[in-house]
């Protein structure tokens, strides 16, 4: 059996950026995004807390606002937990969703269009080579036909020169005679 050897540095990401970090299934690489999260709606809570206490108006000195804001964030602390996990697990469903939907619509069109245009190559390249085969067919018959003519008038000069009859037919009547390799 063999095995690969998987370059650190070609890897975007590691397997354990998918490990789930508690029960309530958090990706590691979503990780920052949730604590940021937790992080900005506590404080948006506790500073919105603070603004209701203080415009209300019935707390004598600072440390009774702080006690009452105190009283209220608390309690909701493991509400604001929740959403931030919520929030980042429908994001990263959604991403899925996003990723799963582009693979099935580039599977559905995309490779498609791809393969017809690739067919479309295919046959344009065949009659390009059926062309191209037809001048080179032509090139060849040509250069044959001009052979076979100057043999025939080399052995024709030939029994003249002998002083010999020359019955022989000429090359443009193929098959009448083993002269022109159609015996």
């Amino acid at each position: 059996m063999e095995h690969k050897k998987i370059d650190e540095a070609s890897m975007k990401r590691s397997d354990k950026d998918d490990d789930l970090l508690n029960p309530l299934s958090v990706a590691r690489r979503w990780l920052p995004w949730c604590l940021g999260l937790m992080f900005a709606l506590t404080f948006g809570w506790t500073w919105f807390v603070y603004w209701y206490e203080s415009a209300r108006g019935n707390h004598g000195d600072g440390i009774d606002v702080t006690m009452a804001v105190a009283d209220r964030v608390m309690p909701s602390t493991p509400l604001i937990m929740l959403i931030s996990i919520l929030i980042v697990t429908v994001a990263d469903l959604v991403g899925g969703v996003i990723v799963v939907m582009a693979r099935y619509l580039g599977n559905k069109f995309v490779e498609p269009l791809i393969e017809k245009r690739r067919e479309e190559g295919r046959v344009e390249g065949r009659e390009e080579g059926k062309v191209e085969g037809r001048v080179e067919g032509k090139v060849e018959g040509r250069a044959e036909e001009r052979l076979l003519w100057s043999e025939w008038n080399r052995r024709r000069e030939e029994a003249e020169a002998n002083g010999a009859r020359f019955t022989e037919p000429p090359p443009d009547r193929v098959g009448e005679n083993g002269a022109n390799g159609t015996a």
